[in-house]
């Protein structure tokens, strides 16, 4: 299949005509399901798009976008987004929305495991889970773990952004490492009241396969621990906290990582 277009909505589109976006070729609609994790309240028009967009053949995906308040229990908010969703389908998955400052400060491998953490909850879920950043967040926060095991959707914006779609820019980031581009933030949609966010997926597929998991073996993660990248018993979350949430079995992995340092 070839590139297919799509959108990214919220409330702050107001109340959409979904026939009418159907009708103007989009495919896909990413949607904000739950406002940050300060409130975790479901977004006011998630339940009309969910509906609309579905009603009219357009596939579904959802963000959640990662911050201050989500960093102090990811789990819960993990949690939050799955009951909002009610075991719903979504063609095109859940999108890890990773361009917060606050996040950013944190460091490589903090983001690194928060997203497994997320990865975990959503995949176990039954969902597809892919990682929304811009370029510069791509180039030089993301860390190489994260590179190998989702797929990116790229924001990258023209300076005379004025909502067009040019399949050749340079600004059009390379498919080696995108899956998907939002090219636009000034996009005007028939049946979408005000300007929203414009999206191109590169290959067609919309209707996303989840990975069962993001885990990865006992002496991979044995030997991360070894590394310190996992924190210790006195970070903010303790490594023991960090290993759980992402669905590991804490006693089994420090028994692997006592193993491996005996030997050495």
């Amino acid at each position: 299949m070839g590139e297919v277009l799509g959108i990214d909505v919220s409330h702050y589109q107001g109340n959409i005509d979904w026939s009418k976006v159907a009708a103007s070729g989009k495919r896909f609609a990413i949607l904000k399901a739950m406002y940050e994790a300060q409130s975790h309240r479901k977004d006011e028009t998630f339940e009309a798009n969910y509906k609309g967009a579905g009603d009219y053949g357009i596939d579904r995906g959802v963000y959640i976008f990662i911050a201050s308040a989500s960093i102090s229990d990811p789990v819960a908010d993990a949690k939050a987004l799955l009951k909002h969703l009610d075991g719903r389908k979504l063609e095109y998955g859940i999108w890890l929305d990773l361009e917060s400052d606050v996040l950013r400060a944190k460091g490589k491998d903090f983001i690194r495991n928060l997203c497994y953490v997320y990865a975990y909850h959503f995949t176990m879920a039954g969902y597809f889970v892919g990682i929304y950043c811009n370029r510069d967040w791509y180039l030089n926060v993301i860390p190489e773990d994260l590179k190998a095991d989702f797929d990116f959707w790229i924001a990258r914006y023209p300076a005379n952004d004025n909502g067009s779609y040019n399949p050749a820019s340079t600004m059009k980031p390379a498919g080696t490492y995108a899956v998907a581009w939002q090219y636009s933030s000034k996009g005007s949609v028939p049946g979408i009241p005000s300007k929203c966010d414009l999206d191109v997926d590169y290959d067609g597929i919309t209707k996303l396969d989840y990975k069962t998991s993001y885990k990865k073996d006992i002496e991979k993660i044995a030997l991360e621990v070894i590394e310190g990248k996992w924190g210790t018993k006195n970070t903010t979350p303790t490594r023991k906290e960090l290993l759980e949430s992402a669905g590991y079995n804490y006693e089994e992995v420090q028994n692997k990582v006592n193993e491996i340092l005996s030997n050495n």
